[in-house]
């Protein structure tokens, strides 16, 4: 197929979804949890994640395999509309690569037990800018609360020296934490927002 093929693929299925958003939004079980996705962004040198989209599956999930943090090796439903959107606000270009990484994402959604991100109204969601310094966290740049529950994260490593994060070795995830003590921290960034409500925050550099 040529490259101008595919990207024009690519834009229908980003429309679709778009188009999509409202009717998987409005025909969702609000008694589901969400399921968090996000993007690890580290540095080679410390043999880290360079770009992994990560899914916080349940640990006996099949995909999971009881990783503290697994790799999502597809993208699916409504994540692509948010891990762009929340990327943009953040101040990344997610789209060539997400869309590429590993695969090209699927509109389905195979995850029964969880809502897809609730996307519908992301043009209306508002952003709280923090400074670096307000992060609960090194490395957290951005969450994205849906009734204060998280939805999509991002986090960056790259810039930051081991003893900036309080390591004294690196790790493939650039922090050193467990997904009980990561999902802490990122709870921590919902006093930004107005209880009952959605926003993204965003820690500055």
């Amino acid at each position: 197929m040529k490259p101008h093929m595919k990207i024009i693929l690519i834009s229908l299925f980003y429309i679709i979804s778009l188009l999509s958003t409202a009717t998987i939004a409005a025909g969702q079980d609000s008694a589901k949890p969400y399921l968090p996705i996000g993007i690890f962004l580290g540095r080679i040198e410390e043999g880290a994640r360079i770009f992994t989209p990560v899914r916080l599956l349940p640990f006996d999930h099949p995909e999971a395999e009881h990783h503290q943090f697994p790799n999502a090796l597809q993208i699916y439903g409504t994540e692509l509309n948010v891990l762009l959107w929340l990327g943009h606000k953040a101040g990344y270009d997610l789209w060539a690569t997400i869309t590429r990484y590993p695969q090209q994402p699927s509109p389905n959604w195979p995850y029964a037990g969880f809502s897809p991100p609730d996307t519908a109204h992301l043009d209306q969601t508002p952003c709280v800018n923090r400074p670096a310094a307000d992060a609960p966290f090194r490395g957290l740049r951005a969450v994205l609360f849906v009734n204060r529950q998280p939805v999509c994260f991002m986090v960056d490593t790259r810039n930051l020296t081991l003893a900036e994060r309080g390591m004294a070795k690196p790790t493939t995830m650039g922090l050193d934490m467990t997904r009980a003590e990561f999902l802490q921290g990122v709870a921590r960034a919902a006093m930004y927002v107005e209880p009952r409500s959605s926003a993204a925050v965003i820690f500055g550099q």
